[in-house]
């Protein structure tokens, strides 16, 4: 970074606030965690923000942090250094930022709508939400806190502008559920218990639960059973405790068991006793399965 200041620990303690600087300067390793995020952040080059401005920025983020000690050690600081860069106008940022972030988006937006001009114009509507400056607000980018890969933070935003404008052509939400369908979960639940004729009833019906939900709540499904995230890294998007969100992943699985169970109810015109047969055969393995049930696509 250019127009490096001699001591950064100090340049961030001077933005964060008085509270946090003391707890920072009372912390064994603070000043070795943030020389190795301004070292991050440098190695960047010629896409990096300058040494100041992060060094502020990152003193502000550490300012509302519950611990800032925690969060040096948990952040993403090179994703931070890029994320204000492309909000200051860094050229070579905003290049790296297309590099590394939004040519990943074309599969999974792809599996929300298979044109290629829908996600094209996805893209140009993200670019412009995230890139473009606002006469009333800072850049979006600037709420990036580093938490996790900016990646993922900007595949949320993605994901959510998909789905609306999906939404805004009629379409039904039903790609979500095939979404979670095209990336198979290991350990994923086989459906070979299920005599054959009866798979296609199985997906259609769990594809029909999945619709269902709201697009908080398949987001929250999504993130956890295809992107892989842990519960801690969610729990830092969404600002929820671990075991909060670990509560609600419960319920919506709850929720997926007993709409499954309806439609194919619905369905199969089966038994009572046929349909709590194949519900013990799912009920219970759903958090391997969301992804493994519907592995083998017709």
């Amino acid at each position: 970074m250019h127009g490096a200041d001699s001591e950064p620990f100090d340049a961030v303690l001077r933005s964060a606030g008085e509270l946090s600087a003391a707890r920072l300067r009372e912390s064994p390793g603070a000043r070795e965690a943030v020389a190795r995020a301004v070292s991050e952040a440098t190695a960047l080059g010629v896409a990096a923000p300058e040494s100041r401005s992060f060094a502020r920025h990152l003193g502000a983020l550490l300012a509302r942090a519950a611990d800032p000690r925690l969060t040096l050690e948990r952040l993403h600081s090179r994703d931070l250094a890029l994320a204000l860069a492309c909000a200051e106008g860094v050229p070579a940022a905003r290049a790296l930022l297309e590099q590394e972030v939004f040519r990943e988006l074309h599969v999974p937006l792809s599996r929300i709508h298979p044109s290629p001009m829908f996600v094209d114009e996805v893209l140009q509507v993200l670019r412009a939400n995230l890139l473009m400056p606002r006469t009333d607000a800072p850049s979006r980018l600037l709420g990036y806190a580093g938490s996790g890969p900016l990646l993922h933070w900007v595949s949320i935003s993605a994901v959510r502008l998909a789905l609306r404008m999906r939404k805004a052509l009629g379409d039904e939400s039903l790609v979500d559920a095939e979404v979670l369908a095209a990336h198979p979960a290991p350990g994923g639940l086989e459906l070979g218990f299920v005599r054959e004729e009866a798979r296609g009833h199985v997906r259609a019906a769990f594809v029909r639960a999945v619709a269902s939900l709201d697009d908080e709540d398949r987001e929250l499904l999504r993130l956890h059973f295809v992107e892989r995230l842990s519960l801690e890294r969610m729990g830092a998007l969404f600002g929820l405790h671990k075991s909060t969100l670990s509560r609600r992943l419960s319920a919506v699985q709850s929720l997926l068991e007993k709409r499954t169970r309806r439609a194919l109810t619905e369905r199969l015109s089966l038994p009572e006793p046929e349909v709590d047969s194949l519900m013990r055969a799912i009920q219970g393995r759903l958090d391997l399965s969301l992804s493994g049930l519907l592995e083998a696509r017709p």
